[in-house]
């Protein structure tokens, strides 16, 4: 693998590619993986350096005329190699097989493809991603070596539902990153240019065929990737944006005959449904806190949550929606201080912190004791003092026409568009949070849990106000057999553009409630067995016709 340096280049400069992937993040470098050592000349492309630079960084600027989105975006997501991986928490599952289907309740819901589709993908992505087994139901509980809580859930109205985390083969305690990780040998044929910024992505004169990129550094040196075959892999917000800004040929931006380009923009709204009583939660904690799995590859950390059941979606006509416990921990816990004090007796530090650590840990030896034996005897972390517990929600976000991303008027530094983003909010979304708190407080109480209380802000007339974006860009490049409805087909190639594919979670036609990196890799995945199999892409004949439509 080689890295090159476009500020290093001559201005004007000419490369020749099979392939072009735009991008450097877990979608792109997945892709660019399969085709290490395969003779082919890959070009990844990425619009930063190796490390994190705030002039790169604020090309990521946007304009919001939407629902408040209250995350930085030029903070959550990161312009250079690796991506967004350099700072992802590592929680992934994959989407259920309600979240493929075609659900009558749910409008422009229903995927060209299945979960079983996909379940080949999700164990490869899995050691991409360090997981262990691709499990994530009650199917786990003999894996933990333990028998299924009980007494039981209703199962029509909750259902286990099971987060791993990602884990780092080079960076202890560290979820997978990319640009750490991700080092294919041999892979002489991949080539990753760096400070590169896409302005355009060329077509020939009928706009039809892919022909190449043109690219360009904040300073102004230019370039041109000459391939037929290009993956954009930029992510839910600039995928779109590229695309609507590569209009010289179609003026409404490649892929965008039926004005699908930047439609159907989700992300998971978060909220907090509301708190329990921190004296009267450890067994509450016990069944939904964190579950370890060791192998002969090292630990695998599982998160236990809910999700509601496929039975009562239908029959409610809700949408899909998951919870999990959020707790904020107490720095003096007594498990806690006995690490602290550990560590400071290792360094020989004495002082009157680690005094006070020592009472600490004298007055709470039984936690001592306890967290000892979940560590070492049932293998699990250790319970520790919460000062607060609460439950988060991740709510499946109804697909809307009218959610969307286009141009801005404002430019950014190398005269880009911005990203004008419309993020909108249904009520569908908020009746399926109400209803959920119903459901966990009917549910746990009558199994012996404590009960919960629940927010208040949901009748309020500026609910929306209180659900957060989480960097979950989905949608806006959808995934659709019609052509009126999505932008790309069940391979992920652009309607009516020869040679032009996209990966990552714009491709999503429904947004389920999983975090969606799992997601993400398994399709790239697909994608790239897609990519591999085609004939040597050939020259489009200038003639159009109704069967050139869906040609590679």
């Amino acid at each position: 693998m080689q890295f090159h340096d476009l500020r290093e280049l001559d201005n004007n400069d000419v490369i020749k590619a099979d392939v072009c992937i735009i991008g450097s993040g877990p979608a792109g470098l997945s892709i660019a993986g399969e085709y290490a050592n395969t003779g082919k000349s890959v070009w990844v492309i990425e619009s930063g350096g190796r490390g994190i630079d705030a002039p790169t960084q604020k090309l990521y600027q946007y304009e919001n005329v939407g629902a408040q989105r209250c995350l930085n975006q030029d903070l959550i997501r990161i312009r250079a190699y690796g991506g967004t991986s350099a700072l992802w928490s590592g929680r992934v599952a994959p989407f259920r097989e309600i979240d493929f289907a075609k659900r009558d309740w749910v409008d422009y819901s229903g995927w060209p493809i299945t979960r079983e589709d996909l379940n080949p993908y999700l164990k490869r992505a899995g050691e991409i991603l360090g997981l262990g087994p691709n499990q994530y139901d009650d199917s786990l509980w003999s894996q933990f070596k333990m028998e299924k809580p009980r007494p039981c859930f209703n199962e029509e109205n909750l259902r286990s539902e099971f987060w791993q985390f990602s884990r780092s083969k080079q960076i202890k305690k560290q979820p997978t990153r990319f640009a750490e990780d991700f080092n294919p040998q041999p892979s002489a044929n991949l080539n990753i240019l760096l400070y590169a910024n896409v302005t355009h992505i060329n077509t020939d004169d009928e706009g039809r065929q892919i022909e190449s990129v043109s690219v360009t550094t904040l300073e102004g040196v230019q370039a041109m990737i000459k391939s037929t075959l290009v993956v954009v892999c930029c992510g839910g917000v600039e995928n779109a944006r590229l695309l609507l800004a590569s209009n010289k040929q179609h003026s409404r931006g490649l892929g965008n005959h039926n004005d699908m380009v930047g439609r159907f923009f989700m992300d998971h709204p978060y909220c907090e449904l509301g708190e329990f009583s921190v004296a009267h939660s450890r067994e509450l904690v016990d069944r939904f806190s964190h579950f370890w799995l060791d192998d002969d590859s090292g630990r695998h950390v599982y998160l236990h949550g809910l999700t509601l059941g496929k039975e009562i979606q239908e029959k409610e006509q809700l949408l899909n929606c998951a919870v999990y416990l959020v707790q904020d921990a107490d720095i003096d816990s007594s498990w806690l201080t006995a690490k602290r004090l550990v560590m400071a007796l290792k360094a020989r530090k004495f002082n009157m912190d680690v005094a006070k650590d020592a009472g600490r840990l004298l007055l709470g030896l039984d936690k001592i004791l306890d967290g000892f034996f979940r560590r070492y005897f049932k293998n699990r972390p250790p319970i520790l003092k919460s000062n607060r517990i609460a439950l988060g929600c991740n709510v499946e976000q109804l697909p809307d026409h009218n959610s969307r991303i286009t141009l801005s008027d404002k430019l950014d530094a190398i005269g880009m568009p911005l990203a004008r983003i419309d993020w909108k909010i249904s009520e569908r979304e908020r009746d399926t949070v109400n209803r959920m708190i119903e459901i966990i407080n009917l549910e746990l109480p009558a199994i012996g849990l404590p009960a919960m209380k629940p927010v208040k802000w949901l009748d309020n007339e500026k609910w929306r106000d209180n659900f957060f974006d989480v960097a979950h860009h989905m949608g806006s490049t959808r995934m659709s057999s019609d052509p009126r409805q999505g932008v790309v087909d069940e391979n992920c190639k652009v309607y009516d553009v020869k040679g032009l594919y996209i990966a990552g979670g714009s491709v999503f036609p429904t947004a389920g409630t999983a975090n969606p990196t799992l997601m993400i890799v398994s399709m790239a995945l697909r994608l790239a067995d897609h990519l591999k199999s085609l004939p040597r892409v050939q020259a489009m004949p200038c003639a159009k016709s109704a069967s050139t439509e869906n040609l590679v």
